[in-house]
């Protein structure tokens, strides 16, 4: 599973993780009842990733184990689109 930070059309954001870019933006609209600012199209949608889960959370994995992963990226904008956390230090120390 992927996380992506998405957009909607009335401006509101949100974390939502999925298969790939499309699968997320169709479980974001499904659960929100939004409609998501996709770029490209609606088959192949330009998000950005983001290297960990941040507030709000729209879905995620429920792992039968390890439970879900706590939404710890304070800075969602200046992080998506990264592989990892951009800062020297974690924002939660």
């Amino acid at each position: 599973m992927q996380g992506f930070w998405i957009t909607f059309t009335d401006g509101t954001k949100g974390y939502c993780q999925g298969e790939n870019a499309y699968d997320a933006v169709q479980i974001a609209e499904k659960l929100t009842g939004k409609t998501a600012e996709v770029g490209g199209n609606k088959w192949k949608p330009e998000l950005k990733t983001l290297p960990y889960p941040a507030s709000p959370v729209i879905w995620q994995l429920d792992h039968p184990v390890h439970g879900k992963f706590p939404p710890f990226c304070f800075r969602p904008e200046q992080c998506c689109g990264r592989t990892s956390c951009p800062q020297n230090r974690s924002c939660t120390e």
